[in-house]
């Protein structure tokens, strides 16, 4: 079975931008605790992850349509130029064990083969940013499902299992 790489990355990047137009403009700045990175920036976050993951499949510079703010506004247009470069780039269904990438992860480098690379750095690493924003929205009062999440689930408005 083949697997779009670029769909696996782009999916969830997807998702991020309509949760991201939900969000209150107030709460881009909030935390979920002081040590930890406002939904603003693990937004930025996971939006570079894509790009660091995907544009070295492609032997392509890596690149940042950052714009350094973190309002409402510059996140949409960061995912959203991110989105539209990933769709200029060559699509990959094999990853080549036999190939490596490094990249920094915190204070280490990693360097890994490159199926690791993208199914054991860069997807955990895109959607723990991704649930990040959905955690500290929803802690914020957010009306958001599974479904903002993952773009498939469905839920009726009110609907909890709890």
């Amino acid at each position: 079975m083949q697997v779009s790489i670029k769909q696996l990355i782009k999916n969830p990047l997807s998702q991020l931008f309509f949760i991201s137009q939900k969000i209150p403009q107030e709460l881009f700045s909030k935390q979920l605790t002081q040590d930890m990175f406002c939904l603003g920036e693990n937004a930025k976050i996971a939006t570079n992850f894509a790009l660091r993951g995907y544009c070295p499949l492609v032997d392509r510079t890596t690149v940042t349509f950052e714009t350094g703010g973190i309002q409402k506004e510059d996140i949409l247009q960061t995912i959203q130029k991110t989105l539209n470069h990933l769709n200029t780039l060559p699509e990959v269904t094999q990853l080549d064990d036999s190939k490596t990438i490094a990249d920094k992860a915190g204070f280490s480098v990693v360097t890994l083969p490159q199926p690791q690379y993208i199914h054991q750095y860069i997807l955990p690493n895109l959607l723990f940013h991704i649930s990040m924003v959905y955690a500290i929205a929803r802690s914020h009062g957010v009306a958001l499902s599974k479904g903002d999440y993952d773009g498939y689930h469905s839920y009726p408005a009110a609907f909890s299992f709890i």
